[in-house]
């Protein structure tokens, strides 16, 4: 299942910048509410994909494969890397579940490869031989990788565990884990596509990422990545979205943009310095209408370190998010006067925003901060204890909270009442 949503919201935006966003088949806010589709699925297949129809989470449609790989000598090759070499593009090649002692080169081929038997069978170990798996000829269309572990990397310069070079490439049910360099998964000038991966417990370098990617697009769906040692979790210069997915980095910063796009729908990002860090050129020969990049967030969690959410220069539309840090939960440099905040918690802040320019902020909640606004005025719409269910952990609203229905008036919740202040309120659109 491939996600093409790259351009989207940037449609959404320009219609209406707070304008809620939704990804069907998911509900992974815990507010009750089913984030329906209405397909439904008959087949028998046994994969592991996590698709969103009506079948068990652990299944999904897998079409009939042109090359078995089994290492115990029952399919057509023993080796993964025997049947890339002999496949004809495009190709579908399944693997059998074993553990794989080798390294990929993928050879500019589009190659949809997948374990039959899901990642927690289909182990693929490089020995400490370099980069696992490489996409580095320039595939021409999408090629898949599914429903494998990935571990044994090594590569202190460079990716440990899978290189994407103007290549397009969906990851589904990968896990990468026991890998060691600079980076896990580093991308230049292409599309990764990121589904029900996990990028944790490998030795990242303390300068380095889990995720590292300059040029192209990424995008990111219930998707777990940890920084390790390194100093970022991810780092971009891209478009990049995030939806239903956690990011942490307790030693840097969860996302380091540069002179990106971001949209976060539904997610937790979270870093030691700071949870987000983004910023476009302040003023440049290429870019003189600056800000002009996005930052869109919506029902989503910024916190830890200094600064929850570090954006300068860009233009922001964040809304039913909860943003906190040491010194400030939200701080804004020279970012565009259109910005605006619908919705919001700014807690447990030395600042609860800090800015040097005028930002439309509207029916949001300032809680157990220092002060409310630092650098610009705000009017908080609440200002009284949310009664979160745990903070920070569960940001549920408990009984009797004062952020419930006290949202913007011209947004209902799902179950039809005004729509709440804080991640799991206000309306859930389409894309």
């Amino acid at each position: 299942m491939r996600l093409f949503f790259f351009a989207a919201p940037a449609l959404l935006l320009a219609c209406n910048p707070v304008s809620s966003i939704e990804i069907k088949g998911v509900d992974t806010a815990s507010d009750g509410d089913a984030d329906t589709d209405t397909d439904t699925d008959t087949d028998t297949d046994t994969d592991t994909d996590s698709d969103t129809d009506t079948d068990p989470p652990d299944d999904v449609d897998e079409p009939v494969p042109d090359i078995v790989v089994d290492c115990e000598g029952s399919g057509d090759y023993e080796t993964i890397q025997e049947a890339i070499d002999a496949a004809v593009s495009p190709s579908r090649i399944a693997v059998k579940k074993c553990e794989y002692h080798e390294r990929l080169d993928f050879l500019g081929k589009i190659i949809d490869m997948y374990g039959i038997d899901g990642s927690a069978d289909t182990i693929l170990d490089g020995d400490g031989g370099g980069t696992v798996v490489d996409f580095e000829e320039m595939e021409a269309g999408w090629s898949r990788f599914a429903g494998f572990t990935v571990t044994g990397g090594y590569d202190p310069g460079d990716a440990a565990g899978m290189e994407v070079t103007k290549a397009s490439v969906e990851l589904e049910d990968v896990v990468f884990e026991g890998n060691e360099g600079l980076s896990i998964l580093r991308g230049s000038w292409g599309s990764i596509d990121l589904i029900d991966v996990t990028i944790l417990g490998n030795d990242i370098a303390s300068a380095g990422q889990a995720i590292y990617v300059d040029g192209g697009g990424l995008s990111m769906d219930r998707t777990r990545i940890d920084c390790d040692t390194g100093t970022q979790a991810v780092w971009h210069h891209v478009q990049l979205i995030i939806a239903d997915s956690m990011i942490t980095c307790d030693t840097g910063y969860g996302v380091h943009d540069y002179h990106g796009e971001d949209y976060i729908v539904r997610s937790s990002i979270y870093g030691g310095i700071a949870a987000y860090y983004a910023y476009d050129n302040e003023n440049t020969a290429e870019e003189p209408d600056s800000p002009s990049e996005r930052f869109y967030a919506e029902n989503s969690v910024f916190g830890g370190g200094s600064v929850g959410a570090d954006i300068r220069y860009m233009t922001l539309a964040v809304s039913n998010s909860v943003f906190y840090g040491g010194d400030s939960g939200l701080s804004m440099t020279g970012c565009s006067t259109s910005s605006t905040g619908v919705n919001n918690v700014y807690a447990d802040s030395a600042c609860g925003i800090t800015g040097d320019q005028t930002f439309s902020d509207s029916y949001s909640a300032f809680w157990d901060n220092t002060a409310d606004g630092c650098g610009l005025t705000v009017s908080p719409e609440v200002s009284a204890d949310p009664l979160f269910a745990s903070w920070p952990d569960d940001l549920t609203l408990g009984a009797g909270s004062p952020l419930i229905d006290a949202g913007y008036m011209a947004w209902d919740d799902t179950d039809g009442s005004r729509s709440d202040i804080g991640r799991f309120g206000g309306p859930k659109g389409g894309w």
